[in-house]
């Protein structure tokens, strides 16, 4: 839905040609949702778990798009104090461990006006205002503009939103109908996210669970040592894909290409 770091919007619809006929689906690690969002997938039931509560409460916004859209049309984008103001509430929510009463719209609308103009969509104590001085659209509006889409209205109704651990979360869907979808903050770059509880630990107990449950899953990572282990490759089918990064190429030089490995249990 908006830009984030680690963001499938290039490789959705090809990740969600691994899973197109599920009729129950789940992202585990939910960030932006694009392989939903953006996929060509229609499940009957689908679920958002994040650890963010933050995001979480933006997804529960856009659930119920009719009444955020006004909220959102009447704030002007690229304007620095009004960046700062709401850094500065949603900051006051989490040092007083404040409660978010889902959906918070105004809580939304703030969180959401700082991730997309910001550096990789990701909010922090020094998170910086990034000016584009009329060059470029803003990201803002960008956003704005899927949430009145009515595809994207139609996919965002079906959802139900959770604030969960992933070791929490998967148990609660886990059923033979189910299709997991999971992007977790790839190894050893776990501290780039926002407001997570997944430490390089994890990977491997977020395996242990994978090996055990009933659900089919598709799981992006990058290549490691220990994957051949936790997912050997005579047990789960390993597809990989080429894609041009989102970071613009310098003046002549190629774009980067980078590669995405899904691991899928079937």
């Amino acid at each position: 839905m908006f830009a984030y770091v680690g963001g499938k919007f290039r490789q959705a619809k090809w990740i969600g040609s691994q899973m197109a006929h599920t009729n129950k689906y789940a992202e585990v690690f939910g960030g932006a949702m694009w392989s939903y969002i953006n996929g060509n997938i229609s499940p009957k039931e689908v679920h958002y778990n994040d650890y963010n509560r933050f995001m979480v409460n933006l997804f529960a916004c856009c659930r119920e798009y009719d009444k955020f859209i006004p909220l959102l049309n009447n704030q002007e984008a690229q304007l620095n104090e009004v960046f700062n103001n709401y850094k500065d509430d949603i900051l006051h929510v989490i040092h007083n461990d404040i409660p978010i009463d889902m959906p918070d719209f105004s809580l939304g609308a703030k969180y959401i006006y700082v991730i997309t103009q910001c550096f990789s969509g990701i909010m922090s104590e020094n998170v910086k205002f990034i000016d584009l001085k009329g060059k470029y659209r803003s990201k803002y509006y960008s956003f704005l503009d899927r949430l009145k889409k009515p595809a994207i209205q139609r996919k965002l109704e079906k959802i139900q939103t959770h604030n969960l651990s992933f070791d929490e979360f998967i148990p609660l869907v886990d059923s033979e109908d189910m299709t997991l979808y999971l992007d977790p903050p790839y190894y050893k770059t776990e501290n780039l996210y926002a407001f997570h509880n997944f430490t390089i630990d994890h990977h491997e107990k977020l395996a242990e669970i994978l090996n055990n449950v009933k659900s089919k899953w598709v799981l992006s990572y990058y290549e490691f040592p220990e994957m051949l282990e936790w997912y050997p490759q005579d047990k789960y089918k390993w597809v990989k894909k080429e894609y041009k990064k989102a970071s613009m190429a310098s003046k002549g030089k190629k774009q980067s290409v980078g590669e995405e490995l899904l691991v899928i249990k079937e």
